[in-house]
């Protein structure tokens, strides 16, 4: 590895240290000065999405311009260890579909073991661990979010084009997912 690789790479470790810092320490200030049960139940795994690719008016996706609504699932249809992330259309009633944002991490509500980790260009679920590999940056339940690896806006979770049925999910260019406006997730 060259050394400008090296300092790149403890550049993004370190992004992601102060990232889960900030986070424990808004955490311990919000257990001090709020509601501890509002605390405690914002952490408890009860409240599950679906992660739906987000669109909007003037997008036009394989030549169609109507909403089609694309999640984020399992590829197994237990979510075991190991099981990619493709796209499907969503559906509320399925539990491959569920997830819960956890310290950073993302969860399966169907399998509350497994979490998205990043495996080079691919994502897989993984045991659920501390690994910089599972913290994504800017998870966000209210608006638009990209999914990127902490301290590297270059990469976005997405199927980098206009999506279809079964595509698999994958770290790809932000800008050419940008491109195909499917650089974006929404929780559903």
């Amino acid at each position: 590895m060259t050394l400008k690789g090296l300092l790149h790479r403890l550049v993004a470790q370190l992004h992601i240290a102060l990232v889960l810092i900030a986070y424990n320490a808004a955490a311990s200030k919000d257990a001090t000065h709020q509601n501890p049960k509002k605390v405690e139940k914002r952490r408890k795994l009860n409240s599950h999405f679906n992660m739906k690719i987000f669109w909007k008016p003037g997008y036009r996706w394989q030549g169609r311009s109507g909403e089609k609504k694309w999640c984020m699932v399992c590829k197994t249809s237990r979510c075991l260890k190991g099981s990619g992330i493709k796209i499907d259309k969503c559906d509320r009633d399925d539990s491959r579909q569920h997830f819960y944002f956890d310290d950073g991490r993302i969860r399966s509500r169907r399998n509350t073991s497994v979490c998205l980790e990043r495996r080079g260009r691919s994502i897989v679920l993984d045991n659920c661990d501390r690994s910089i590999n599972q913290v994504w940056d800017t998870l966000r339940k209210d608006q638009p979010f990209q999914l990127k690896i902490p301290g590297n806006s270059a990469k976005c979770a997405s199927q980098h084009h206009h999506p279809k049925q079964g595509e698999k999910v994958y770290m790809t260019s932000c800008k050419r997912s940008v491109r195909a406006d499917s650089d974006k997730w929404i929780t559903y």
